[in-house]
């Protein structure tokens, strides 16, 4: 998964170019999700339905399912919580954020004053032609990486997740999503990130006692993806 960010103030067009950013990454056959940061009160169900007359009657966890899903938190979650889970549910190609400007992710700015180290582009949403459009989503192809504190690389001297995503945002490394880490692990809602080695003694282990277990029983021939959630009671 990599992640890119829009941020910029008020009326500026951010929501007009993560809309254009999320329409050409899905032209180009990408699956893409996205997250939008309000500083306002969000509510995702309709008053009178019977799923917001569950949320009312005490319900914190509310799932509807029909054509769609959606999930109603009673709750605000932080955005490196909502990673990991949005990674796990449906692992994205990219996950376009509108807002979040004070994290470490690669982001493009609607606002020149909002430039840090972790800009990529500074764009005029309202002036942005089709052809800088495309110039700019080659850049997000480019430049956007993973949650930043599952970042790791082999290169000498780079051992800390920020000075890591910088450097994928500068070009002195580039960002190959296939030399990530295959494991994903949270503790406690904390993402922890791996190593390499690590990364490849849990992947092992954990296929290799899987694959003693009778899963066929269970129609699973295969192990693409592998969900496993620990509850440590005996601590």
């Amino acid at each position: 998964m990599r992640i890119i960010s829009i941020v910029g103030l008020k009326d500026t067009g951010k929501t007009s170019l993560t809309n254009k950013i999320i329409s050409e990454l899905t032209s180009r056959d990408y699956k893409v999700a996205s997250i939008k940061h309000s500083h306002h009160e969000m509510m995702m169900d309709r008053e009178g339905t019977d799923t917001w007359k569950q949320m009312e009657s005490g319900s914190d966890f509310v799932v509807g399912i029909g054509s769609r899903t959606f999930f109603n938190i009673n709750e605000s979650i932080p955005l490196e919580r909502v990673l990991f889970l949005v990674k796990m549910m449906c692992d994205p190609d990219f996950l376009v954020i509108e807002g979040f400007k004070n994290y470490h992710y690669a982001k493009i700015v609607t606002s020149p004053e909002l430039e840090d180290d972790y800009t990529i582009a500074n764009v005029n949403s309202f002036e942005i032609t089709d052809e800088e459009l495309l110039d700019l989503v080659d850049l997000v192809e480019e430049k956007a990486y993973d949650i930043i504190d599952t970042l790791f690389v082999n290169d000498c001297g780079y051992n800390d997740a920020s000075v890591i995503a910088k450097a994928f945002v500068s070009g002195d490394l580039k960002y190959n999503p296939d030399t990530q880490a295959d494991v994903s692990l949270a503790i406690d809602g904390i993402n922890i990130g791996l190593n390499a080695f690590v990364n490849d003694f849990l992947k092992e282990t954990i296929i290799g006692m899987l694959k003693a277990l009778k899963t066929t029983e269970y129609g699973v021939e295969d192990f693409n993806n592998i969900e496993i959630s620990i509850k440590n009671k005996n601590k």
